[in-house]
């Protein structure tokens, strides 16, 4: 019993790191602790994809929960030049899916191209 509790908080704070680790990348250095604190790693989440925190209440509408959650999902794997397709993974898979974002938080590769623009051709600085 001890182990399995010694066990379940590395991993929670292995995930939490990774999302840490995520937060800084997107530029959210002020509130990347939030990641370490249960529902204020969901708004978190919702901050990385440019969205109200408010939107976490949406996690207590039946069903709909389900389609917000895919949703948010899918533009948080593209914040990070993911493709969306990943959330099968999620769906299906979840240990992959696990292991996949804490791969991407713990790599110095992945970077948040949310606000990446690309200049213009022939533009130069």
């Amino acid at each position: 019993m001890f182990f399995a509790f010694l066990f379940a908080a590395a991993m929670y704070v292995l995930f939490a790191g990774a999302f840490f680790s995520l937060a800084k990348k997107a530029g959210l250095d002020d509130i990347a602790w939030f990641a370490f604190v249960p529902i204020l790693n969901n708004i978190l989440q919702l901050k990385m994809i440019k969205e109200s925190g408010w939107w976490v209440l949406m996690y207590f509408v039946p069903f709909a929960n389900l389609v917000f959650a895919i949703i948010w999902q899918v533009r948080l794997l593209n914040a990070f030049g993911k493709n969306g397709a990943y959330v099968l993974f999620g769906i299906f898979l979840s240990p992959v899916y696990a292991i996949l974002w804490l791969v991407w938080g713990y790599s110095n590769k992945t970077m948040y191209v949310l606000d990446y623009r690309v200049p213009p051709q022939g533009y130069t600085a």
